[in-house]
């Protein structure tokens, strides 16, 4: 009989994290040990810092792949270890900011156990209104969520990280203002290496929209055979140039966990199957633009 699976895209604005009420033990707290790292990579840019020393360190990473508050974290260090090995896990930017759940899958980087988080992420869940719209959003509906507050992130002092850690542990990270705002300025660089005009897109008459749902953009067919029968899940973020007709010119992979064979199906897939509405500036007329996703596949 033929093994069952599902592949299936990840819509960013469908995967905000839910809120996790359950109170914790006492964390362990870990200084900074290292000054934040920028990246700037040719697809994302990437953020990042270390925490306490030896047996005890933990490496923070945030990922940003396009002009949004939201980022992907993956945390490693000897103290991720789990044997869960996927899940929802326990987060929280403190004091002030609700707890999060956010999916994840049990990982490595390079020889460190990680926890690789598939759902996007924020300083704070949206509210309780923008999670009823985006419930409730039509399939090619994007649910506008208000960004956070630069108040907002400079009143973040840690990090907290509870289940499915043995015991939660809580990176002191200080403000998150300028860290935030060095990523920001990455983006507005990597903009401009796609050739995306800045200036016309923070005054958009309308972002680039889907003419379907993303979701038949992927079928089952799609996932490698050869990573099916290994029972391979993966993880892909890829990047589309759209033209003024909203066609895609070209596939970019921004990140990926697993082997190229996933990197070239999702490709292929989206560049036959996705059409768009264009972008339009401030007066209506048509311009290159991009759009951003992630493809989960993944085995029941």
């Amino acid at each position: 009989m033929a093994k069952s699976f599902v592949a299936s895209l990840v819509i960013l604005a469908l995967n905000m994290p839910s809120l996790a009420s359950a109170a914790a033990p006492a964390p362990l707290i870990l200084k900074p040990t290292s000054a934040w790292q920028v990246d700037y990579a040719n697809e994302r840019c990437r953020l990042a810092r270390q925490f306490g020393e030896g047996k005890q360190t933990v490496f923070l990473i945030m990922d940003r792949f396009a002009p949004t508050d939201s980022f992907r974290l993956t945390i490693s260090g000897p103290l991720v270890k789990t044997f869960v090995e996927k899940g929802d896990a326990d987060i929280q930017f403190g004091p002030s900011e609700q707890k999060q759940q956010l999916a994840f899958l049990k990982g490595n980087l390079g020889e460190d156990p990680a926890l690789v988080f598939t759902s996007s992420a924020r300083i704070a869940p949206p509210s309780a209104a923008e999670l009823l719209a985006i419930k409730n959003r039509a399939k090619t509906e994007w649910v506008v969520v208000q960004p956070i507050s630069e108040d907002r992130q400079k009143a973040v002092r840690h990090l907290r990280v509870g289940k499915p850690l043995r015991k939660p542990v809580m990176l002191e990270t200080g403000s998150m203002r300028g860290p935030l705002s060095a990523l920001d300025t990455c983006i507005d660089n990597l903009l401009t290496s796609w050739g995306v005009d800045i200036e016309k897109h923070k005054t958009l008459g309308r972002a680039v929209t889907p003419l379907d749902s993303p979701e038949k953009w992927i079928v089952s067919s799609d996932y490698p055979s050869n990573m099916l029968s290994a029972g391979q899940p993966a993880l892909v973020n890829f990047r589309l140039s759209i033209g003024p007709d909203g066609v895609p010119t070209a596939c970019h992979i921004q990140a990926t966990t697993r082997p190229k064979e996933f990197d070239n199906a999702v490709c292929k897939s989206v560049m036959r199957r996705a059409r768009f509405s264009p972008a339009l500036d401030a007066t209506g007329q048509p311009l290159v633009s991009y759009y951003q996703n992630d493809v989960y596949f993944r085995l029941p």
